[in-house]
């Protein structure tokens, strides 16, 4: 299924707001209680310094080694799955010969809401 998605084969209404809206609200959600997770061990530093300076792989919590590698996974996750729903929705309003206007507002949509999710994980990105 996700195969068609990519192609653009399944509806538009499908592909804007089951796999594109749906899932990306909950992407950012995954990846904000990550950082809020990872946020209480780096106590207002940003990743990088916490593991430049403060990190040590046998004396620290092994839990804020687990809350950084799934923030970082679902980071990549959200970007990954961003560029390729806009793909997807561009493809599907393509096929979609019933209204010019729905066309353009679909892909007006998925862009604007990807660029929501964006500036709402870099408002709360512990990076």
């Amino acid at each position: 299924m996700l195969s068609k998605l990519f192609k653009g084969e399944l509806s538009l209404a499908a592909t804007f707001w089951k796999f594109g809206v749906l899932p990306l609200i909950i992407m950012r959600y995954a990846v904000v209680i990550f950082g809020n997770l990872l946020g209480g061990y780096l106590q207002g530093r940003s990743i990088f310094n916490f593991f430049l300076h403060n990190f040590h792989p046998i004396y620290s919590s092994k839990l804020s080694i687990l809350w950084t590698l799934c923030y970082i996974s679902s980071l990549l996750v959200l970007a990954f799955y961003s560029w390729k729903i806009i793909i997807a929705v561009w493809r599907s309003s393509e096929a979609y010969d019933k209204s010019n206007w729905l066309t353009f507002l679909a892909r007006l949509g998925i862009i604007c809401m990807v660029f929501a999710v964006w500036s709402s994980v870099i408002k709360y990105s512990v990076l």
